[in-house]
């Protein structure tokens, strides 16, 4: 002991020295356990852009659930923008075959029905009821999609012959597609009805989501029934026309008030919604509205503030 004091004492700095090198390496090694035992910090979420809509915002009146599978899907939300704003479907229809992990055979064979149903229609009518603004705004939509649709059906006369395109010719399963096309190309089933419905809400797509509940609606049990096979299909069709197009937001000045709108020469109503109830009998509605009130339920929608857009 006596040595070391000497040997300390001679060396001083040498000592000091060895002394901060031992308490580096210690705090060093406290540091690295404190570091090892740290939660993973979180990545900053980033704030919603000014005048962005909220998630819970009312859409149509109706506000979509968390958790029923109804919110837009990121996936295919490049897709669904093309169909809408799509000037040419024939274009569109040709590019969105070969992108099926962004749903584009589903959207293709979907713009093909678009332009197989505005064959459908009357033509225009010889007069008109309602409001003049609302015919001609009406009458200029349908003309638009009747141009965006020009060689569609001359070059795929039917769906079938586009399907077995889409799914032969492009590789590739789509997400989106139900299953062996049920629905679009091939008839739905009760056995499938509600599995095809799920299958189309967990995509996270409202319009695969409308397209089911409307291929479906039929098979659903969604509330009490009028005792008559035919009218009840007939209530069915009505409601999941409803909720279809308040699922992609098209009720109010959307295509179907304007097909009826030109079509029929009826254009006291601009929102789908109250084109449908117009139809139902007084003596049914209670009926039809239970049934209203079960596809909401089905797919996750739930009614928002009184007099939501309108």
């Amino acid at each position: 002991m006596t040595r070391l004091l000497l040997w300390l004492r001679a060396h001083k700095s040498s000592a000091a020295g060895a002394v901060l090198v031992v308490v580096g390496c210690i705090a060093l090694l406290m540091l690295s356990r404190k570091v090892h035992h740290l939660s993973p910090r979180h990545a900053p979420v980033a704030s919603a852009p000014a005048g962005a809509a909220s998630v819970a915002a009312p859409v149509n009146g109706l506000t979509p659930s968390d958790t029923a599978g109804t919110e837009q899907s990121s996936r295919s939300a490049r897709m669904r923008t093309g169909f809408e704003n799509a000037t040419s479907y024939l274009d569109f229809i040709g590019q969105a075959m070969s992108r099926p992990q962004e749903g584009g055979k589903f959207y293709a064979l979907l713009a093909w029905k678009r332009c197989n149903d505005l064959t459908q229609h009357r033509g225009v009518a010889a007069t008109h009821t309602g409001d003049d603004a609302f015919f001609e705004g009406a009458l200029a939509l349908v003309q638009d999609v009747e141009k965006r649709c020009t060689g569609v059906l001359e070059t795929y006369p039917d769906v079938l012959a586009l399907y077995k395109i889409a799914v032969e010719q492009r590789g590739g399963r789509d997400f989106l597609l139900p299953e062996n096309g049920r629905g679009i190309v091939t008839p739905t089933s009760r056995e499938n009805a509600n599995a095809d419905i799920d299958a189309a809400l967990r995509t996270g797509d409202r319009w695969a989501a409308a397209e089911a509940l409307q291929n479906n609606a039929a098979f659903l049990d969604v509330g009490n029934s009028a005792g008559d096979d035919g009218v009840d299909r007939q209530l069915h069709e009505w409601a999941a026309e409803t909720v279809a197009c308040e699922l992609v937001s098209s009720c109010h000045g959307g295509l179907e008030a304007a097909l009826h709108c030109v079509g029929t020469g009826d254009c006291a109503h601009d929102d789908y919604r109250d084109v449908v109830l117009a139809k139902v009998p007084d003596t049914h509605r209670m009926v039809f509205d239970t049934m209203l009130a079960g596809m909401h339920a089905r797919v996750g929608l739930m009614p928002g503030p009184p007099g939501a857009d309108r």
